[in-house]
């Protein structure tokens, strides 16, 4: 089993001795999942879009996406999901958005 996978389950079990009343949440490490940053430039870049074609893709504006794109800010949610995928399988996703 996976690092990640063993965090999740300690965290699990002690969620549920905490909600018991089994145990003082004061005792326990704070368990966080940070993903990697994404490169939402490179990403569009790659599906060979505009910053105007690639937005509503992303569900944000051409402005919210140049933010992404310049590192003021980073997505998150379905947007840094869809990235991702489009960093590991950016031909798969090509052939979902294409009209035909």
């Amino acid at each position: 089993m996976s690092k990640l996978g063993q965090d999740l389950i300690q965290a699990m079990t002690e969620a549920v001795a905490i909600a018991k009343g089994e145990s003082d949440p004061k005792t326990y490490r704070v368990h966080r999942f940070v993903s990697p940053e994404v490169d939402v430039r490179a990403a569009r870049r790659v599906l060979g879009m505009t910053q105007e074609e690639f937005a509503p893709v992303l569900g944000v504006s051409p402005s919210g996406l140049r933010k992404w794109e310049q590192g003021v800010r980073q997505p998150n949610g379905a947007a840094r999901t869809l990235i991702r995928v489009i960093e590991r399988e950016p031909e798969a996703v090509k052939r979902a958005l294409s009209n035909g």
